[in-house]
């Protein structure tokens, strides 16, 4: 059983989390595999080997028929499920969306694989179970009435909602949406935070206790925004479920490059608000191990993004919060600067 990467002083889960999609075939749109296909249950034990506590998936990867032999899986290399979640932008039923589909046939199929995913997550024994908007979106102008599109993505999640409830209750597992603003559709819809906390606020209050957000380092850069106020603003709202780690440059297209890499001192900033916060969730990446790397390296991208973060979040325990407090006071804001970049390098 390989060594299990923990972080240091954080409350609640201090093991690391990461995706079996983080080894891919190094696939983008503009060209096939440049590795051979890792099979997803095969990858269980390279994310152990790797030092990751929680897996992830969506069902397209382990679906229910995969469940007794990736828990079998998940002993033998002593890992667990952190967050599970349905996939609605593979199929091609699902081109135009699936909660906010034109199509009522396709928001009724939407319906019940979002059911089926709750199963597989509870049996699995996930907490999480995250809702990436897909192509929940538009590429035209009028395509979809915006209003009713908003109307079905509350409907959509308020029935799923209840069915966790009803048929879990306190096993329940939590909802975690996680925002992105463009890519694979020209427009989103939760294209950021904000508007997925909006859309929490509209869920039935009798299951809106099991909604939160899940903030992705890269979409919340893509859209031109501040990761760290994002999360800020979930810890807030007390509806931060999840956290996707990983680095983006500017805004372009979603790299799921490694944590740590393109802006560390947001990243210090970043652990030292979790910190803070004392918050117990599970400090997971989504990353990409990209075309480049070779077969025999698929799992750098992890160790690198491991690394960072423990380098990261053990220097933000060493950043004095008395001298930041100080600095507010004094509204010292470029000293403030000048402090965390001493603390980082």
């Amino acid at each position: 059983m390989s060594k299990k990467i923990i972080i240091k002083n954080k409350p609640g889960k201090n093991g690391i989390g990461a995706g079996v999609w983080n080894l891919g075939a190094g696939r983008d749109p503009f060209g096939g595999p440049t590795r051979e296909e890792i099979p997803v249950l095969d990858r269980i034990e390279l994310l152990a080997s790797a030092g990751i506590t929680y897996i992830e998936a969506h069902d397209v990867e382990i679906s229910s028929r995969d469940v007794a032999k990736a828990k079998t899986l998940m002993r033998k290399h002593g890992v667990k499920m952190g967050m599970y979640t349905p996939s609605f932008f593979a199929d091609p039923i699902f081109k135009d969306g699936a909660m906010t589909s034109n199509d009522p046939a396709v928001r009724k199929l939407a319906l019940r694989n979002a059911r089926k995913a709750v199963d597989v997550t509870v049996a699995l024994g996930a907490e999480v179970m995250v809702f990436w908007n897909g192509r929940e979106g538009f590429d035209f102008m009028l395509a979809k009435n915006g209003q009713d599109s908003f109307r079905r993505m509350v409907e959509g999640f308020t029935a799923v909602g209840k069915y966790a409830l009803q048929k879990y209750g306190k096993r329940s597992p939590k909802f975690a949406i996680e925002p992105k603003p463009n890519e694979p559709r020209a427009n989103m819809y939760l294209g950021n935070v904000g508007e997925a906390l909006y859309l929490i606020s509209r869920i039935h209050p009798k299951v809106r206790h099991l909604f939160g957000i899940n903030p992705e380092t890269a979409h919340s850069r893509m859209a031109g925004l501040d990761y760290l106020w994002d999360v800020e603003l979930g810890l807030e709202a007390g509806k931060l479920f999840h956290i996707h780690l990983n680095s983006q440059d500017t805004t372009r297209y979603d790299q799921d490059l490694p944590f740590g890499y393109t802006e560390p001192l947001k990243d210090l900033a970043l652990c030292v608000a979790l910190q803070d916060a004392k918050w117990p969730g599970i400090l997971a990446f989504d990353v990409k191990a990209p075309r480049t790397d070779r077969q025999e390296d698929i799992t750098d991208i992890l160790h690198t993004s491991a690394a960072n973060l423990q380098r990261l979040w053990n220097r933000a325990l060493k950043v004095n919060r008395k001298k930041i407090l100080e600095f507010r006071r004094t509204q010292r804001y470029t000293a403030l600067a000048g402090y965390l970049a001493e603390c980082l390098y």
